[in-house]
């Protein structure tokens, strides 16, 4: 979780690196969940992982390993507006998020 609930600490560009590097190395899935992005107001500022693959560009990165779920409820204030997110490079992922959605396939 990135910022953290309930503290709303940010991993900062090296962590994120870091982890990024980890999945790779591993072969293991990162779910991302970025659920309270836009309420960081302070520094340090957030970065999404997504900042880190489509930015950094000397890292080794899957991208089909990388899912970022994001939901307006929370940063908007509208705790019975469910509306979610999700945000992958991996084909299959959004093919199985689509099947799930209820009201949508965006």
């Amino acid at each position: 979780t990135n910022p953290s609930n309930p503290l709303g600490t940010v991993m900062d560009r090296t962590t994120l690196r870091t982890v990024v590097n980890f999945i790779n190395q591993k072969r293991i899935h990162l779910i991302s969940d970025e659920i309270y992005a836009a309420t960081v107001f302070s520094h340090p500022s957030f970065i999404s992982v997504a900042e880190i693959i489509e930015q950094d560009t000397d890292i080794e990165c899957d991208r089909d390993l990388i899912h970022i779920i994001y939901s307006l409820s929370k940063d908007m204030g509208f705790p019975g507006f469910r509306v979610g997110i999700i945000y992958s490079y991996n084909d299959s992922v959004v093919n199985c998020a689509r099947k799930m959605s209820s009201f949508g396939l965006g």
